[in-house]
C-alpha cells in the first residue's frame, strides 16, 4: 500500500466524515420523547411528586396537626410519650368532683388538727374519738428470706372521719422472726422504731385494733393487705374499700388493674402524697378524704351488694351522724312450750 501523502490527509479526512453523516439514521420522535422523560424524572423534585414524599412529612402539615390536650405530655406530638402520659386516664374520664365544697371538705381532713394533734406512737389517743368511720393503714418490713414477698407488721395507724388520729404505734416483730429490709425509703421504718422499748407487742397492738373496730365502717385502700397481717377480719358490708370502688378504678393506668392511693390522691384531690418515705397516718388520712368525696356512690354500691343495711358489725347500731354506737337493747327470749 503506498503512503498517504500530508498534502491529502485533510481532504481524505473530510470525505470520511462525508460519508459516515450519510450512513448514520437520523433520529426518530420516540427516540427524542424517552429521552425528555428521563431526564424530567431525574429532575423532578420531591415536592413536585407527592408519591415520593416521607410519611413523616405528611403528617407534620398544619392541617394535619390536633390541639394539645389539657394535661398531656410535653412531648404532645410523639405518640409514643403521649400513651405513656400519667395524665392520659384524665384525657378519657371526667371529673369525678362533686362540688368544689365537696372537694374542699374533703381535703380538709388530710391537715393535723391543732386540737387533736397527731403523736408519734402514742398508741390510743387521749383525745380523739373513733366514732362510726375509720380509715386504717399499716406499714410492713421485709423479714426471711425473700424480703420482696414475705412482709411482717411494723406500725398501725387510725384516723376518724375528721382525720384525728385516733391510734397510732409501732409493732415489735416476733423474736425468731429477722427483719431482713426495713424498707426505710418506702415504710419509713427505722431499727430503732421496733426496740423493745419503743414498739408494743403484736398481742397488744392486735387486741386494741378489734376494740377499735368493732361496730364501725372500716375504710382502707386494699385494706384486706392490712386486716390479713393484723390476723383480723371484718364484715364486707362495713368495709369501704378505695381500691375497689367502681369510678376510682376507672383512673387506674392499667385497665383491670387497681389504682394506686398516690394516683388517686394526686388525680382526685390534687394533692401529692407518699413523696419519700411513707407515712401511715398520712396515708390513712388521703383514704379517709377519698372516701368522703364518693361517700354516698360508696354506699349506695354496698346496699346493692347487700341490701339495706342498718345495725354494725357486732349488733350495734350506727347512728346517721357518725356518732358512737348505741347499744341495742336486748329482748328476753321466749320460753319454748314442753310438750306432753
Amino acid at each position: 500500500m503506498a503512503p498517504i501523502e500530508l498534502a491529502n490527509l485533510s481532504s481524505n479526512w473530510r470525505v470520511l466524515q462525508k460519508r459516515l453523516q450519510a450512513s448514520k439514521p437520523a433520529p426518530t420522535d420516540t427516540d427524542t420523547t424517552s429521552l425528555k422523560r428521563k431526564r424530567a424524572e431525574h429532575t423532578t423534585s420531591s415536592a413536585d411528586n407527592p408519591s415520593k414524599k416521607k410519611p413523616y412529612k405528611q403528617r407534620k402539615r398544619p392541617k394535619m396537626e390536633e390541639p394539645a390536650a389539657v394535661g398531656a405530655s410535653v412531648k404532645q406530638h410523639d405518640t409514643k410519650a403521649l400513651s405513656r402520659s400519667v395524665s392520659m386516664p384524665m384525657l378519657k374520664h371526667s371529673s369525678l368532683l362533686a362540688s368544689s365544697k365537696r372537694a374542699a371538705e374533703s381535703i380538709s381532713v388530710l391537715t393535723p388538727s391543732a386540737d387533736f394533734p397527731d403523736v408519734e406512737n402514742e398508741g390510743v389517743s387521749e383525745t380523739a374519738l373513733p366514732a362510726k368511720y375509720i380509715a386504717l393503714d399499716c406499714e410492713m418490713v421485709g423479714i426471711g428470706p425473700e424480703p420482696n414477698k414475705d412482709s411482717a407488721l411494723a406500725r398501725v395507724s387510725v384516723v376518724n372521719y375528721h382525720g384525728h388520729q385516733v391510734y397510732d404505734s409501732y409493732v415489735q416483730v416476733p423474736d425468731k422472726v429477722t427483719v431482713t429490709d426495713y424498707r426505710t425509703d418506702v415504710s419509713g421504718i427505722e431499727p430503732r422504731h421496733l426496740r423493745k422499748d419503743v414498739a408494743r407487742p403484736f398481742k397488744e397492738v392486735q387486741d386494741d385494733l378489734k376494740i377499735i373496730l368493732e361496730g364501725r365502717i372500716l375504710v382502707g385502700h386494699a385494706v384486706k393487705n392490712d386486716l390479713d397481717v393484723l390476723i383480723l377480719r371484718h364484715d364486707k358490708r362495713y368495709i369501704r374499700d378505695t381500691s375497689k370502688y367502681s369510678k376510682f378504678r376507672e383512673l387506674a393506668q392499667i385497665p383491670g388493674r387497681t389504682p394506686s392511693l398516690k394516683i388517686l390522691a394526686e388525680k382526685l384531690l390534687g394533692v401529692e402524697i407518699q413523696v419519700g418515705a411513707h407515712s401511715s397516718v398520712e396515708d390513712a388520712r388521703a383514704t379517709m378524704a377519698l372516701f368522703r368525696l364518693e361517700k354516698e356512690g360508696f354506699d349506695a354500691e354496698v346496699r346493692e351488694r347487700y341490701g339495706h343495711i342498718k345495725p354494725g358489725p357486732s349488733g350495734a347500731e350506727l347512728e346517721a351522724g357518725g356518732g358512737e354506737p348505741a347499744k341495742r337493747k336486748n329482748k328476753p327470749k321466749k320460753k319454748k312450750k314442753k310438750k306432753n
